[in-house]
């Protein structure tokens, strides 16, 4: 579905699921093949302006707080992406220790890879 093919009454529907709750913007964009990312927001802006009160729900405080979530968004892929970055660390890290395991072995015949049950040393 593109957004110039949705109905008046069709975007005003997206706009009021939207605004209570039953699914995010996200969402309501997979749900309904919406394109553009900005496209709910925009119709909930238009209606607005309209009417802000006209089925019930006022869009306005529901706008304002969209800043904070893509702020909290942002900080949530940053985490994530720091969160990526510390488990690559990781798994070269373990990579790097097999490497080490497997020299120790061929060149030095040390075997150095913990046996099932084997008894840890006091210290």
């Amino acid at each position: 579905m593109k957004n110039e093919h949705l109905s008046e009454t069709l975007k005003h529907k997206i706009v009021l699921e939207v605004l209570s709750g039953q699914q995010t913007k996200e969402q309501a964009r997979r749900v309904y093949g919406i394109k553009s990312k900005s496209g709910v927001l925009e119709w909930m802006r238009k209606f607005a302006s309209i009417n802000p009160k006209a089925h019930g729900v006022d869009p306005l405080p529901q706008l304002r707080t969209m800043k904070q979530e893509s702020k909290d968004t942002l900080e949530l892929k940053a985490r994530i992406k720091e969160l990526e970055q510390q488990l690559k660390y990781s798994e070269l890290k373990g990579r790097a220790y097999q490497i080490m395991v497997e020299i120790a072995k061929k060149d030095y015949g040390l075997d150095l890879e913990k046996k099932p049950g084997a008894k840890q040393s006091k210290s």
